[in-house]
């Protein structure tokens, strides 16, 4: 059985406070996800540098395989099995445009929604926590018309996403921050995906066992897909 690639994709997102001194980081990883009543498990380990934006996911359950992507935009998935990979590459697969990247390097007040194309239409402050919205600006075409980020302490805690009939797409909560070293890092993300007919998709996902620096294993950081793979779709 093979995963589909956009929840293969969505285990990447985290997200973490700046911090000079964090050259890069691991993390196990594992997610239960729900949909139309029955649940899959999915675990793993996840490797951030940020010298260069490289992202690694090492899937384990319910199957292994090897996930990286840089900066660029270029993503390749290796199957060890079968000796196989598939390659994308589009600026929606950067690694920048993970929660992961924006926390390391300190764009986590917008979570890169700035730079993804998207201005400020209002704030408010309501019970403790402040309130931004966020729309398209003029001539960016997206499905996602709003956005609401809701933040504690200046550390995201809540997003939702509208399209433009106002309709729910989604919500991510971020909680369970703990302290490691000078990072917070919200080891809970729960997600919530809309889809028509009241259908939703939920995910569940728990970080443990964090390293930071040379006690992340370098190993996958710097792992390298063997010359004599076979390339089975390229996009």
């Amino acid at each position: 059985m093979r995963f589909p690639l956009v929840i293969v994709c969505s285990l990447l997102l985290l997200s973490f406070k700046q911090s000079n001194d964090t050259r890069q980081i691991s993390l196990d990883f594992s997610s239960r996800i729900l949909e139309r009543g029955k649940y899959v498990s999915v675990s793993g380990q996840v490797f951030f540098r940020k010298t260069d934006g490289v992202l690694t996911t090492h899937l384990v359950k319910p199957f292994e395989n090897v996930t990286i992507v840089n900066a660029a935009g270029e993503m390749k998935i290796y199957d060890p099995i079968a000796n196989t990979i598939i390659q994308n590459h589009s600026a929606l697969n950067s690694s920048e445009s993970s929660y992961f990247y924006h926390f390391l390097n300190g764009s986590y007040n917008d979570l890169g929604y700035g730079k993804a194309g998207y201005v400020i239409s209002g704030t408010r402050l309501e019970k403790g926590l402040m309130i931004t919205n966020w729309v398209p600006r003029k001539g960016f075409s997206t499905p996602i018309s709003s956005i609401e980020l809701a933040q504690e302490k200046s550390l995201p805690i809540f997003v939702s996403f509208k399209d433009n009939r106002n309709k729910l797409l989604g919500k991510i909560y971020f909680s369970s921050y703990q302290k490691i070293g000078s990072l917070q890092l919200p080891l809970k993300i729960t997600e919530i995906m809309y889809k028509e007919k009241k259908d939703s998709v939920i995910t569940v996902k728990h970080y443990s066992n964090p390293k930071l620096n040379q006690a992340a294993d370098a190993a996958w950081l710097d792992f390298k897909i063997p010359a004599n793979a076979r390339v089975i779709e390229t996009k």
